[in-house]
């Protein structure tokens, strides 16, 4: 749209319009009164310079364009006027005050477009700051995050005094003086908060939230000197969590950030972020506590697997102990006494007592964290001692115990006490498997043989009923049982035991009846130097 006015309709009043009015009319007035006066008189002087002084009325109400248009308006009535007045035919004198008339007035337009120009810009520049203020007030009080405008001019220029005396510790000279807090809370003055902190500040009026900072930190807050020595500084930018005290005397815990300027003109704006934290701080330590208690928990849990492993482990030996000690006293009841059978069950004894203390040994290791290391088992050897061991047992129910090995079997790399306690809980639980199914066969076959991955392997086979689906997938969890009155820890401790050692134990049903348990043993030590089991394993399992 062209137009010639400087102002659009409705950017002025009636009275300011009415005066541009009156201008613009005195103007044009003067300008035919310049040219009657340059044309019609014997004036020898270069009247048309009165043009400019048009020119610089007109400026005050007319835009670039309408600039443009009266100087070419007055440039013409110049122009006319002086062949009018002097025709075609003139001195040298004359031409050059035309000319100088012209002059004038071209430069005085070249000024007035470019101090219009300027105005526009700077229009513009006013306009687009008004804009971005408003964007920026409108997010500051539309935010959900909690936003503090602060005036740090007073709080700097105490600073800046303290630097001039000398101050380059602020945390000394805090500590020399005891109320520099105070006076720094009272230097920070609010000037603008938002709705959400409002909130924070207690719901209450943005009137109420204005003055010194000093009514919600309190002075000894550590944040708020963190603050303080942040700006004296020059850092930038500080983070930090602390206390803020409502309206109504109620104290929250907050999260802060703020950004410095770069220089000091924008001191009496400085926006602080606040977070309120309170039922985080809150239920981080409901978890805490929950932390501890579950500690507490776990090492409960811990003591209550280690005695129930305990208990089961010693409980084979000893009852075997006191079997063989009945059958011992039996022999020697009788008329006459037999000595052999006595003197073969009192070894089954000492064997036994020596299996028990073994078991305490090595739980005594464990508790005081002592490595078990692995040796060199040869698992024929083994597997032999064991049936001696539990040669009363098998005998009382009717079992018979196969072993199938190849010849040069390579030893296996574990602890012999350790696998030992492994194979008699595998033979001892094969044997009350077939007892409670009432197996009329009762057979357990033990077999050796090697792996083509470097592993030992020992697998216990029993011609009892076999286990469930159910029992398959948990039968190594601890407490599960398949027995009446079984503790479940057996199996679990057997698997900690053959893993901590690198192996593996699992098991399988047989095609016909029974179940196979396999021991994977590996030839070279890929396993770590372990206690008896691990119980904070097994208390992980358990929880």
């Amino acid at each position: 749209m062209v137009r010639l006015w400087k102002w659009l309709p409705g950017e002025r009043s009636t009275i300011e319009q009415e005066n541009d009015v009156a201008l613009a009319i005195a103007a044009v007035s003067n300008a035919f009164a310049v040219f009657l006066i340059d044309t019609f008189t014997t004036i020898e002087s270069a009247v048309a310079v009165f043009y400019v002084i048009i020119m610089l009325v007109a400026a005050d109400f007319l835009s670039r364009l309408g600039i443009l248009a009266a100087a070419a308006m007055c440039a013409t009535l110049c122009v006319t006027s002086f062949f009018l007045s002097h025709g075609i035919d003139n001195d040298l004198a004359t031409f050059l005050r035309l000319v100088g008339s012209l002059s004038a007035l071209i430069i005085t337009t070249a000024l007035l477009f470019k101090n219009e120009t300027s105005r526009l810009a700077l229009l513009a520049s006013h306009n687009r700051t008004r804009s971005s203020e408003y964007r920026y007030r409108s997010i500051f009080k539309q935010s959900g995050v909690a936003l503090w405008e602060q005036d740090l001019t007073a709080l700097n220029a105490l600073l800046e005094d303290l630097r001039s005396n000398g101050v380059v510790d602020l945390c000394a000279y805090s500590r020399a003086n005891p109320d520099f807090s105070k006076t720094c809370t009272d230097a920070i003055r609010t000037v603008a908060v938002n709705d959400a902190a409002l909130e924070i500040l207690g719901s209450i009026t943005h009137e109420q939230a204005l003055g010194p900072i000093s009514r919600f930190i309190p002075h000894d807050c550590p944040s708020l000197f963190g603050f303080v020595n942040a700006f004296f500084n020059g850092q930038r930018r500080f983070e930090s969590k602390g206390r803020i005290r409502n309206f109504h005397g109620e104290e929250s815990v907050i999260l802060m950030a703020v950004e410095f300027p770069e220089d000091q003109s924008g001191l009496d704006r400085i926006v602080i972020g606040l977070v309120d934290i309170t039922e985080r701080e809150a239920a981080q330590a409901t978890m805490m506590a929950a932390q501890a208690e579950l500690a507490r928990a776990s090492r409960a849990s811990a003591v209550g697997a280690l005695s129930a492993s305990l208990a089961h482990e010693l409980n084979q030996p000893l009852g075997a102990l006191l079997m063989n000690a009945q059958a011992c006293l039996r022999w020697l009841n009788r008329n006459p006494p037999d000595l052999n059978a006595a003197i073969r069950a009192a070894e089954r004894t000492m064997r036994d007592g020596e299996r028990a203390s073994q078991i305490v040994k090595t739980t005594k290791a464990m508790l005081s964290r002592t490595p078990i290391a692995s040796e060199k088992v040869d698992l024929l050897e083994l597997v032999e001692e064991t049936r001696t061991l539990l040669e009363y047992e098998i005998e009382r129910q009717n079992v018979s115990v196969d072993l199938m090995s190849p010849p040069n079997l390579p030893p296996a790399n574990a602890s012999k006490s350790e696998l030992q306690q492994v194979l008699i809980n595998l033979i001892t639980n094969a044997m009350q498997a077939m007892e409670e199914a009432g197996s009329r066969v009762r057979r357990i076959s033990v077999r050796l043989s090697t792996s083509e991955t470097g592993f030992v392997v020992m697998s216990v086979s029993d011609t009892g009923p076999g286990l469930s689906s159910e029992a398959i997938e948990n039968v190594f969890e601890p407490y599960f049982t398949t027995k009446p009155f079984g503790m479940g820890m057996g199996l679990a401790i057997c698997k900690s035991m053959v893993e901590s050692r690198g192996g593996k134990l699992s098991v399988r049903n047989n095609d016909n009846s029974g179940a196979t348990f396999e021991i994977a043993l590996p030839v070279e030590s890929k396993g770590r130097l372990t206690r008896m089991y691990d119980v904070p394993q097994m208390v992980a399992r358990i929880g």
